[in-house]
């Protein structure tokens, strides 16, 4: 049995008991019961994520999977493929692109992973270096990859996700960086919701609408060619996707497998979402939604899955930017959770000073009775 194999084979529903005891807590506190809405989600998500049912606030780690696509090639996109290294060489070396701030704010280590660049990258310092191939095959003419190398891809992810859990980290959020990469998924979602590539094609890094039309051209004839099997995520993404799609499944499932919790980011990070749930249907109770991209099919991609974003402030980028931001919000939601005062406690205590400040005390000869 392979890696991927054993590790599926571990992902079990989450823990009923410990979401039940959670939300038992959120009643018991010292706010009007459902006041905090959308936080109390969170917390009795995360809650039946670990089993524990007063979890401390969790060590994070986001991993940026980087990796070019063939189907460049084809002029689907408004920037050189080039910008692909360049943006990785501005993780690792530079340090200052808005991944690093945002992991700085969150508080969040970064693993910047090259996992199919098309160059030479193994003389850059601080790049986890696991290329599989110098990019993907140009998916209008064939598959993206062998079925081979989609397990790889996949397989580094769950060894990145176990190598850091060993760590102490217990929530990853995850991200990518490729030029040409959102039509790869938008061929992904399309495949696994029968959406056509009208349905399911967006802008990208806001390209014209000249480029539109074209890229919407170049979608639907690589479903057309390869014929993706929404039954078998392997097929998909062997076919239409791409090396860094493979590595966040991979995060995803690895993440799953030790009762940890990932924060998919944008677009392309929710069609890894759906690979992972074609591998393993349980996989997405692990899965916390961020933010809503604004790719046109998001927000659909996000309900077909069965997830809701938390916040929407028309981010394009997928750096797990907006992954970040949520995380910060679920660290809020569990310092309320564990930090207020349940009823009971509150009740105690006003009963306590009552009785307190009316014992008798004496001043100058006098009894007070205050």
């Amino acid at each position: 049995m392979g890696l991927l194999d054993e590790t599926i084979g571990r992902i079990h529903p989450l823990d009923r008991e410990a979401m039940y005891k959670a939300q038992k807590r959120w009643d018991d506190l010292y706010v009007g019961v459902g006041d905090l809405g959308k936080l109390e989600e969170m917390v009795i998500q995360y809650a039946g994520v670990t089993g524990e049912v007063l979890p401390e606030i969790p060590k994070c780690c986001m991993v940026v999977a980087c990796a070019d696509h063939g189907v460049y090639r084809q002029k689907v996109s408004a920037y050189p493929q080039s910008t692909t290294v360049g943006m990785v060489k501005s993780y690792v070396d530079v340090k200052g692109a808005s991944a690093n701030a945002l992991a700085h704010y969150c508080g969040a280590h970064m693993v910047v992973v090259d996992m199919g660049i098309n160059a030479d990258m193994s003389d850059v310092p601080g790049l986890l270096h696991r290329k599989i191939a110098f990019g993907t095959k140009d998916i209008t003419e064939g598959a993206a990859m062998s079925r081979a190398e989609a397990i790889h891809a996949i397989e580094a992810g769950i060894e990145i996700a176990e190598n850091k859990i060993k760590e102490g980290y217990r929530v990853f959020t995850v991200g990518e960086m490729g030029i040409a990469n959102t039509t790869a998924s938008a061929c992904i979602l399309g495949a696994f919701n029968r959406w056509n590539a009208v349905e399911v094609t967006g802008r990208g890094t806001n390209i014209s609408d000249a480029r539109l039309l074209h890229k919407i051209e170049m979608v639907q004839k690589a479903l057309d060619v390869n014929q993706p099997d929404p039954a078998d995520g392997l097929d998909v993404l062997s076919k239409v996707g791409g090396f860094e799609f493979g590595c966040m499944t991979g995060v995803m499932l690895g993440a799953a497998a030790n009762h940890c919790m990932t924060i998919i980011d944008g677009f392309n990070s929710t069609a890894s979402a759906f690979i992972a749930k074609a591998l393993s249907e349980e996989s997405v109770q692990y899965l916390m939604a961020s933010h809503l991209s604004l790719e046109q099919a998001h927000r659909k991609s996000l309900k077909a899955i069965g997830l809701t974003e938390y916040i929407d402030l028309d981010i394009r980028l997928g750096e797990a930017v907006g992954a970040s931001i949520q995380k910060k919000i679920l660290d809020m939601a569990l310092a309320v959770y564990k930090d207020g005062t349940d009823k009971r406690t509150r009740v105690a205590e006003r009963a306590e000073y009552r009785h307190r400040i009316r014992k008798p005390w004496r001043l100058a000869g006098f009894m007070w009775i205050i």
